[in-house]
């Protein structure tokens, strides 16, 4: 019995050893905060995709995946993790603003209002700039779809 209590406690040891570990090689948000400034995308968008792992409850390091992915030009996933940020807590407009701004880019105007409405009701001061996105949303000819015959 002592011996199983002897390996379950050094199997426990390993597995933090580990867990720590990954979060070391995964980087910190301000690694990611540099190579973003010094124009590496692609690093960027490695450690915050590492965070996103080893810290899935973050929601600051799902914000930064996807501010990273929408300046990659990958739009439907920055959609996605500005969503994970947004369960996961992230109670201000930053998330909103990115979001509406990928589904800008992918042409969704409707979604994209919609996301920037909710960043201005999140955070109404200083909304100049969110409200002009959205008059010029709104002064855009909506799609007409083809007739039914």
């Amino acid at each position: 019995m002592q011996r199983l209590i002897v390996l379950l406690g050094l199997g426990l040891v390993a597995l933090a050893w580990s867990t720590l570990a990954l979060a070391q090689a995964a980087g910190t948000l301000a690694d990611g905060q540099q190579k973003a400034a010094d124009g590496d995308i692609k690093g960027a968008l490695a450690i915050y995709q590492g965070l996103t792992e080893s810290q899935p409850e973050s929601y600051e390091a799902f914000a930064h995946l996807g501010g990273m992915q929408l300046l990659d030009q990958r739009y439907a996933d920055a959609v996605k993790s500005f969503q994970q940020a947004i369960t996961l807590g992230d109670g201000g407009k930053r998330s909103f603003i990115g979001m509406g701004m990928a589904y800008l880019h992918m042409g969704q105007l409707g979604p994209a209002r919609a996301a920037f409405v909710e960043a201005r009701t999140r955070e109404p001061e200083n909304s100049a700039d969110v409200d002009s996105i959205i008059s010029w949303i709104d002064s855009r000819k909506p799609q007409t779809s083809p007739a039914h015959p």
